[in-house]
């Protein structure tokens, strides 16, 4: 059995990243565990805050085999106008035998020893090993999931289900429902889920579609702001503006499944996945004024398209209508069954019965790790409003 006193942990800069992807891909067996992916090692090279000496992996070896890993990622906090390197937790993996060795707990001892500040957005249990180290939740991130399944979701067989639930509950009696009404949510959203889903667009689309006339949207491969993004010291939270987008547009750390030389090794995070693409669209006054840009994220997944708003930039007033409009027309062309995106974007629909038919309210837990009492992240994690995209990166 592997002990943990076998294992060292090698801090590999920026600069060998690319070099270290190749030599765990190619020529690995199926299956093997690798640390990271040639794409996102690509990606993170090309990260407008990054340095080519800063670390961006720590990587736990056992002998000659990768064991673990934990992904180390420059962001920029915006805090009183002031912009200031902390640095992201992307992932963090052991290999299987190793599971349950307090690996995952010495990889994290040598992140604290970085001696910076840091982030992470991780599981429940990754989130308990995070708080024993001295992390803070911060305030959650709210989002909200538009499901256009609504024949699977409200079929009368899985109502009758959950109201069985219900009274068994009051005799103190469980009643494992979850096999069953999966099934039975499957089986009616694919025999009436391609007659509804339709129908509920040209509902709701119909009467979001005034938001876009007058507007010209133009696909694009970057985008640009449509004003000044200096900080302006209004808001504290991780900063992004067009240089980031356009990184992860140029260098997304996804592909679309086949495209991956990777898919068959073992690698703990979103390697490919079915239907991947992201894209761009600039948007327009009919004068030829740039009123903003919105990134949208599409692929498979459970066997439906979903449909994910990364960024969203906008001019001028009703820009969550304008939002809602132009997510809706995005899925109805891709033929989505869901729409996921920031809060704002159920903010049309209201308390309306479409609305309550449709939106399904998330939320993410960041964590966060100042790395000294005077550190800027100790300064600001208190009033950190999180965004949509900060704890999704707008990769996967």
């Amino acid at each position: 059995m592997p002990a943990i006193e076998s294992v060292r942990i090698e801090r590999v800069k920026l600069k060998d990243l690319q070099a270290l992807a190749a030599s765990a891909v190619d020529g690995a067996a199926p299956g093997t565990f690798i640390p990271i992916t040639k794409h996102r090692a690509l990606a993170m090279t090309h990260n407008p805050f990054a340095q080519p000496d800063e670390v961006a992996l720590l990587l736990a070896k056992e002998g000659e085999r990768n064991v673990g890993y934990f992904g180390v990622m420059p962001v920029m906090l915006l805090h009183e106008g002031k912009l200031h390197k902390v640095h992201w937790l992307t992932t963090w993996a052991v290999a299987p035998e190793f599971l349950g060795k307090g690996l995952g707990s010495f990889l994290m001892e040598d992140a604290l020893a970085l001696d910076v500040d840091l982030a992470i957005v991780g599981s429940k249990p990754a989130r308990r090993v995070s708080t024993k180290y001295g992390f803070h939740e911060i305030k959650p991130l709210d989002y909200v999931q538009l499901d256009f399944g609504v024949a699977g979701r409200f079929n009368l067989l899985s109502l009758f289900l959950q109201l069985s639930r219900k009274l068994f509950s009051l005799f103190h009696l469980p009643l494992p429902i979850e096999p069953l009404d999966r099934a039975f949510e499957k089986f009616f959203e694919a025999i009436f889920g391609p007659l509804v889903r339709p129908l509920i667009y040209r509902w709701v689309g119909r009467k979001m579609e005034s938001e876009l006339q007058g507007l010209g949207i133009k696909a694009v491969e970057q985008v640009q702001s449509p004003k000044d993004e200096e900080p302006d010291g209004v808001r504290t939270g991780f900063y992004r503006d067009s240089r980031v987008v356009n990184w992860m547009l140029a260098y997304p750390w996804v592909m679309p499944a086949g495209q991956s030389d990777s898919e068959q090794l073992d690698y703990g995070f979103t390697d490919a996945r079915a239907g991947f693409k992201i894209s761009a669209w600039q948007i327009y006054s009919t004068d030829g004024k740039n009123l903003g840009y919105i990134c949208f994220l599409s692929s498979r997944l459970r066997g439906r398209t979903v449909v994910k708003v990364l960024d969203a930039v906008f001019a001028g007033s009703a820009k969550y209508s304008r939002l809602l409009a132009l997510a809706l027309r995005f899925a109805h062309q891709e033929r989505a069954g869901m729409i996921e995106g920031p809060a704002e974007l159920a903010q049309p629909l209201g308390g309306s019965l479409m609305g309550r038919l449709l939106v399904l309210r998330r939320h993410r837990t960041c964590q966060v790790h100042p790395r000294s009492t005077d550190s800027p992240m100790a300064q600001a994690w208190q009033d950190i409003e999180q965004t949509y995209y900060d704890g999704d990166m707008a990769f996967t």
